[in-house]
């Protein structure tokens, strides 16, 4: 894979239980050790609660059930929040010292601040042993490391910068929607959306994530990939003229989008695009999977074009899994399930439901759908970058300063206030 501008993250994360665990828990047995006895059992903590979510993360627990027969499998997932309530929930188990076998993770940012309060297992003997990092793009496999071991294994890989589109809404608008154009020309397909008398933008950031990545893609848009990820090493600045430009784009698209949109969620916001309530949305692709579930046809109630802009962008967004460094009641369980994870036949049948691409390069997607053979080819010639919005690009204090500051802009529209914080947030975090 070609990848111009490499996932470079902070080194400098510090605790935000209220965005990712990091508490420390308690050490009374070794890493990887079972304190619950037996392998019949094994409880998971996931976010993933919507229809389409579910029906990928079955796919998972169907698939160690068939190579651990008897396995029992308890499917402890937290709805809520864009993966918050699920965090809190694992902060305070880890920290009473009982967590679950394994729970979901994003690379990275996110992981590393799981590593820095020494909660999760160091799995690089599993890595190594079956040599996973040659099956996978090189920044793909980086992600899952910090000092150079691995930590979680990756399931699928999600593009967060995509831009859902209603067919029916645009043709009746005259509007046709060019990634080339720009976010200017973005902007004005919009204003020409409004005055055919359709809601231009549906928005659900009920969850504050829903905001934050849309935010984030007109940084990345306006700034450039590389420029993206120098804001995390402190070689750009959130004061740069690129990103004042983009936080008026998004006061632009906020006023041109659902009066409702603090109150409902970014799966019911994709959906209301797809009915025709309006003629964009801009969320990550596991909103494909979720119009897929919800009946909604590819090229008729819905299309997608890649989040305009000056390059083509590859804003990555991870899931995986790791597993508790200590106390872990399961330990044979949990490791069959990282290991069932990495089956290529697994990745890609979880793809098919989740709309994400598979992790693992020698999983067939040939069967996968027009949109994901499009993710897959820009994953491999993109400019691939991390998201902030998920805590990837940047560790769990930066990233909840960073969905602070966007909540308080929602209400604000104060460009200087958002501008003021961050730059402080960089000076202080990173």
């Amino acid at each position: 894979m070609r990848a111009p501008n490499k996932l470079r993250i902070s080194l400098a994360v510090t605790a935000a239980a209220s965005l990712i665990a990091v508490t420390g828990c308690s050490a009374n047995a070794p890493a990887g050790s079972s304190t619950g006895g037996g392998s019949d059992k094994l409880e998971i903590t996931s976010w993933w609660t919507s229809g389409s979510e579910a029906d990928a993360l079955n796919v998972l627990i169907d698939g160690v059930k068939k190579s651990s027969p008897g396995l029992s499998v308890d499917n402890a997932a937290v709805s809520g929040g864009g993966g918050a309530n699920a965090r809190q929930a694992l902060a305070a188990r880890l920290q009473a010292g009982s967590p679950p076998d394994a729970w979901q993770v994003h690379p990275a940012g996110q992981l590393k601040s799981y590593v820095d309060g020494g909660q999760v297992a160091d799995l690089t003997d599993l890595w190594t042993e079956g040599n996973w990092a040659s099956q996978m793009p090189k920044d793909v496999a980086e992600a899952q490391q910090v000092d150079g071991k691995y930590y979680t294994v990756p399931i699928g890989v999600h593009r967060g910068n995509v831009l859902w589109t209603n067919p029916s809404v645009l043709s009746k608008a005259n509007v046709k929607i060019d990634p080339a154009a720009g976010v200017d020309g973005l902007i004005s397909s919009l204003k020409q959306v409004q005055a055919s008398g359709t809601t231009p933008v549906c928005l659900g950031d009920k969850d504050i994530f829903a905001s934050a990545q849309l935010l984030e893609s007109l940084i990345m848009s306006r700034a450039g990939a590389d420029n993206w990820t120098k804001l995390f090493t402190n070689e750009y600045s959130f004061d740069a003229p690129e990103v004042k430009q983009a936080l008026a784009d998004y006061k632009a698209i906020l006023s041109l989008a659902n009066k409702d949109h603090s109150a409902i969620t970014w799966d019911e916001a994709a959906k209301k695009m797809a009915d025709g309530d309006c003629a964009v949305n801009l969320m990550g692709d596991w909103a494909y999977g979720e119009l897929l579930n919800a009946g909604k046809k590819p090229g008729q109630d819905f299309a997608w074009v890649s989040f305009p802009g000056k390059e083509d962008i590859f804003d990555y967004v991870g899931d995986g899994f790791s597993i508790p460094a200590n106390n872990i009641p399961h330990a044979e369980a949990a490791r069959t399930w990282v290991k069932t994870l990495m089956d290529p036949k697994i990745q890609t049948e979880f793809a098919a439901k989740k709309g994400s691409i598979p992790a693992v390069t020698s999983a067939d997607i040939s069967g996968l759908s027009a949109y994901q053979q499009e993710a897959a080819k820009s994953l491999a010639s993109g400019a691939v970058v991390s998201s902030l919005a998920h805590a990837q690009a940047a560790g769990a204090e930066f990233a909840q300063t960073y969905a602070d500051a966007v909540s308080t802009f929602n209400g604000s529209s104060n460009i200087d206030a958002f501008i003021a914080s961050m730059t402080q947030a960089q000076k202080t975090q990173l």
